[in-house]
């Protein structure tokens, strides 16, 4: 039977003009275990690979892989495998209409109990109900809360007589003229502070158009930090250099004894650089330190 299997496989391969090495290079399988199954052999390797081997073989030819290892356990055991097959089949076909008929057979219809019928005057009966109690102890209460409010708002308005305080809200655009009037007057002040600078010292001044975080170092000496909001300034004094780290350098403008400093910066980034008495100015990689 083994051998009427392997002639099968091989008609089924060459009908469909299929090569022993193209086998092989499609399945990666050794060409010698294809050309033995081919020849009937299936004695090269253990069962579990011989069984594998098959498997790719057909479906490689367009066989059914799992029907033809079934084909071959058959055949091993020296069985006609298209009968043991077709036997196979039949019964299950029986089987199915065995079980198609059972399922039209209708199932006796089980017989239920009397249903009993009766009046329960119990059911009728209404039980003592606390709900109008229960509405009378509620009505009680609201009109208790309402005579609690009525005599509070009479000692409010009658018996309860203070003199009234009347507190006027300051217009807002007042508001805003004093705080413009505060602000000029706190300049002013301040460049009446600068100006006191003695003519052989440094005056840096410097402007911002974005608000801007400032650190600077006045001859390497105390740190000064503050911060620059739009379009504001501040004057600084020194006797030989100032060295700074400004951030969101790029709406600075720099100005030593009044005149402008080529400075470059960029928004929303840090610059750090030291001026000397000179003008000149020199960028720094880290952040100057005091006493340095």
């Amino acid at each position: 039977m083994l051998d009427k299997f392997a002639e099968e496989l091989r008609e089924q391969r060459e009908k469909s003009g299929i090569t022993i090495q193209q086998i092989a290079s499609k399945t990666r399988i050794d060409k010698k275990f294809l050309e033995a199954i081919d020849q009937g052999n299936f004695s090269f390797l253990p069962e579990l690979y011989v069984k594998a081997f098959i498997k790719e073989y057909a479906m490689v030819i367009g066989l059914d892989g799992e029907e033809t290892v079934k084909k071959f356990l058959i055949a091993r055991e020296g069985k006609d495998y298209n009968e043991v097959l077709e036997q196979e089949k039949l019964e299950k076909e029986k089987a199915k209409e065995i079980k198609k008929t059972e399922s039209y057979q209708p199932k006796p219809v089980a017989k239920s109990a009397p249903v009993k019928s009766y009046y329960d005057d119990s059911l009728n009966k209404k039980e003592p109900d606390d709900s109008d109690d229960d509405k009378t102890k509620l009505m009680y209460a609201a009109i208790a809360g309402i005579v609690v409010v009525v005599i509070a708002i009479l000692y409010l308005f009658v018996f309860n007589k203070t003199d009234e305080i009347i507190v006027e809200e300051t217009p807002i655009e007042e508001i805003v003229s004093d705080n413009s009037q505060r602000f000029e007057e706190e300049f002013l002040n301040d460049s009446n502070t600068d100006s006191a600078v003695t003519a052989d010292s440094l005056l840096l001044e410097i402007f911002s158009s974005e608000t801007t975080w400032v650190n600077i170092i006045p001859d390497n000496g105390q740190s000064i930090e503050f911060i620059l909001y739009p379009n504001s300034a501040r004057k600084l004094s020194a006797q030989n250099s100032f060295a700074a780290t400004v951030g969101n350098s790029g709406g600075v403008v720099l100005k030593l004894n009044n005149k402008q400093v080529e400075f470059s910066g960029r928004s929303k980034s840090v610059r750090h650089f030291r001026i000397d008495k000179t003008g000149k100015l020199e960028y720094l990689n880290t952040p100057p330190k005091a006493g340095q």
